[in-house]
Order: C-alpha cells, then sequence, then structure tokens
C-alpha cells in the first residue's frame, strides 16, 4: 500500500452517494415525473461531479494496492460518464434494458467477492447489495414496463445511497479518530506517525 496517497473512501463513496441518491429520487417517486424522462442536460453536472469524483478516487485505490476498491469505483466513474453524455436513450427500452442488466451483472459479481472475502466490511456488502437489486429491478422495467418496478428500483437505490453516505463519513471520521469503531465499518492498523489509511482490502 503507498501511503504517500490519500485514502480515496471518504472521496468516492461521497460522490457515488450523492450521484445514486439523485439518480433515484425520481424513480422512487420523491420528485419529478415517472421514469427517467428528464430534460436533457439536467443531471450532466451530477454526472460530471460524480465521474471526476471517482475518476480521482479510483486511481487513488489502484495506487494503494487497493483493487477491488479502485475497479469499483473506475467502473462507477465510467458508468456515469455514459449516462451523463456517451449514452444515447433512442435506442428503445430494451435496449436500456440491457445496458442496466449488464451493470446488474459487473455488480453482482463486485458484491460476491466483496460479501465472501469479509475484508472489506459489511457496510461496503450492503451498499453494493441495494445497488445491483436497484438496477435488477431497472432493467427489468426495460424489458417488461411495469411502473412499480421503477418505485422499488428507486427505493433501493436512495438506501444504497444513503449505505455510502455513512461509509464515506465514517472512514473519514476513522482518520482522524482512529481508535473509534464503527458498525459495518473495518478497523486496520494504526500506522506509527501517519493518519489512518482506511479498510483494508484482499488482493483479488
Amino acid at each position: 500500500m503507498n501511503g504517500n496517497v490519500a485514502n480515496p473512501w471518504p472521496l468516492g463513496f461521497g460522490v457515488l452517494g450523492i450521484a445514486l441518491w439523485m439518480l433515484s429520487v425520481i424513480p422512487a417517486g420523491i420528485a419529478g415525473p415517472m421514469g427517467f424522462g428528464l430534460a436533457p442536460g439536467a443531471m450532466h453536472g451530477v454526472f460530471t461531479v460524480a465521474m471526476l469524483g471517482l475518476l480521482i478516487a479510483g486511481i487513488a485505490a489502484f495506487l494503494r494496492r487497493e483493487s477491488w476498491l479502485g475497479f469499483f469505483f473506475l467502473l462507477w466513474s465510467g458508468l456515469f460518464w455514459a449516462s451523463g453524455f456517451g449514452f444515447d436513450r433512442a435506442s428503445g427500452m430494451r435496449f436500456e434494458g440491457w445496458f442496466l442488466m449488464t451493470i446488474t451483472l459487473v455488480n453482482f459479481y463486485l458484491w460476491f467477492a466483496a460479501w465472501k472475502s469479509r475484508k472489506l466490511g459489511s457496510a461496503v456488502s450492503w451498499m453494493v447489495l441495494l445497488l445491483w437489486l436497484s438496477f435488477f429491478c431497472y432493467g427489468l422495467n426495460g424489458f417488461f414496463g411495469p411502473w412499480v418496478l421503477l418505485r422499488i428500483g428507486g427505493a433501493l437505490g436512495l438506501a444504497s445511497a444513503l449505505v455510502a453516505f455513512y461509509i464515506s463519513a465514517t472512514t473519514l471520521a476513522i482518520t482522524h479518530y482512529p481508535e473509534r469503531r464503527y458498525a459495518g465499518i473495518l478497523s486496520g492498523e494504526t500506522y506509527p506517525g501517519e493518519a489512518y489509511p482506511g479498510p483494508r482490502e484482499p488482493r483479488i
């Protein structure tokens, strides 16, 4: 692990939580019309912040040899770029369904790896579990169209965002208060002369 690189957990999960929350409020029925029918450019600012924040966090994670975390952050950086700028929705709902199902698949095996390793903390496992279930509902909606799947997917997305905020806040707090313990967040060694480097992850 490269101790000269800042801990990417607070930034990565913080911007991911913001993006997931804003992406989920409309399908969940909290604000706006049903579905994803936003005005062009309405989410570009949110997606840009998420893309850049996750890109920085992902590079930092790889420099610290945190492979799972680096892959996860860079994956979502690319997905937010594609959603905000490069993904053409004109291909129809079925195409969107397949796109969302591929997101579900990748996040499913990321969740499985995090859950089986038990070295990332249960909070991360819960966040990714809620995340892939949310996009699974969105994907099913792309194929079959019932509005209730959007509601369920949106609610799961909001829950995933809340867990991401929790991970961001607690890993930032641990940096300053390494003696404290938080539910679902693993505590590692305190390196002499250095801030707590964040939860350790397996080399997978």
